[in-house]
């Protein structure tokens, strides 16, 4: 298990057109959670945001992979 400060999940939010940060967490081995439809304000109007998680275990399964 993930000791660092006893976390058991780690969650990232990012706009759905940032395809590089989509990619950089995928490739961490955070996975695809879903989609905020409509859920962040930028320049004016309403964007979709993803949503990636990480849980602990997945964490440990990577790190013996």
């Amino acid at each position: 298990m993930l000791t660092v400060c006893g976390l058991h999940r780690l969650q990232v939010e990012t706009l759905a057109d940032n395809a590089a940060m989509i990619r950089a967490a995928t490739q961490a081995g955070f996975v695809r959670e879903g989609t905020l439809r409509r859920a962040a304000w930028v320049h004016g109007e309403f964007a979709d945001q993803v949503v990636l998680g990480l849980l602990a275990t997945e964490w440990d399964a990577d790190a013996r992979g």
